[in-house]
């Protein structure tokens, strides 16, 4: 077996009105109204060779795959505010 780390960062542009919390299971999560957002891995495959394939997780077999094999996850958020 071969471990294969994966590490994504991505910056969102969010109005003021969303908030970092603690959700009662206690992971901090981003506040919607009243819905809670955390993020997690979401694998996309596709078969075609194509350089404009499309790219999806319609394939529950290789998303469940590949999800299976996830042994560890970790979200970090944080808000900067901009003046």
């Amino acid at each position: 077996m071969k471990n294969l780390t994966v590490l994504i960062r991505a910056e969102l542009e969010v109005p003021d009105d969303w908030e970092l919390v603690e959700h009662p299971s206690g992971i901090q999560v981003l506040k919607i109204g009243e819905h809670f957002v955390d993020f997690d891995i979401a694998p996309l495959a596709t078969k075609s060779p194509d350089l404009d394939a499309e790219w999806s997780d319609s394939d529950s077999d290789v998303v469940a795959e590949v999800l299976d094999a996830v042994v560890g996850l970790e979200a970090e958020l944080e808000i900067n505010t901009r003046h």
